[in-house]
């Protein structure tokens, strides 16, 4: 039963990665390169989980390995995204704009940091404290870049849905590591909070992906 529903869940989130990847090749992929590349890694990463959950015993065995080397890689590409976000929505916001290096240097700093304070830990403990951490962190993020969108002057309603749906995801994501962590009758609480939440993110920036925005009315 188990193993049916997480194959019904790796075919709604294949389905709904790909209708954000059809989205973006309409001419979105331009304007959010990090998007285009977090969707694409998504999905290969999943037909990658997929294939190794279907090899022999032998190859199983690696899987530990496999899934912290994509959740590693998708969570420096949300940070991507998210600075990227805060680029865009900085150079229309009444305040001054936030410079892109000290996102970064922060960014490295927080990776630093986290690995240095979690690496003497197994691996699965390790990076799932590693991955709990960068996630708070690129809420934080999401939060800095909601106050330059409400700042702004002319609201991006389109990326307002996009960075939305990635702090719905992420919190999602905190919560349900939480949950898990607080007691094992919660683990499949836990783990559907983080996979439902995945999937609204997916259909939101769908959503937001699929049409071209209308021109922004001024301000009065």
């Amino acid at each position: 039963m188990h193993q049916a529903l997480q194959y019904i869940a790796y075919a709604i989130g294949l389905w709904l990665n790909l209708q954000v990847i059809s989205a973006l090749t309409r001419g979105s992929y331009r304007q959010y390169p990090f998007v285009s590349a977090y969707a694409l890694i998504l999905f290969v990463s999943t037909v990658v989980e997929i294939a190794v959950k279907a090899a022999p015993a032998s190859v199983r065995s690696d899987y530990n390995y496999y899934y912290w080397a994509d959740e590693l890689i998708l969570d420096v590409l949300v940070f991507c995204v998210v600075i990227a976000f805060i680029d865009e929505a900085a150079r229309h916001s009444r305040h001054k704009p936030i410079e892109r290096r000290w996102l970064i240097l922060a960014t490295a700093a927080i990776f630093t940091g986290s690995f240095a304070i979690h690496h003497s830990l197994p691996l699965n403990r390790q990076m799932t404290l590693f991955s709990r951490d960068l996630n708070i962190c690129a809420v934080i993020l999401d939060l800095i870049l909601w106050s330059l969108l409400a700042a702004a002057r002319r609201p991006n309603r389109r990326l307002m849905l996009l960075s939305g749906g990635l702090g719905l995801q992420l919190t999602g994501a905190i919560m349900g590591e939480q949950l898990r962590q607080f007691s094992h009758s919660l683990l499949l609480t836990g783990t559907l909070l983080e996979v439902v939440t995945g999937f609204l993110c997916l259909y939101i920036w769908w959503r937001a992906l699929r049409t071209v925005p209308a021109p922004e009315s001024a301000p009065a």
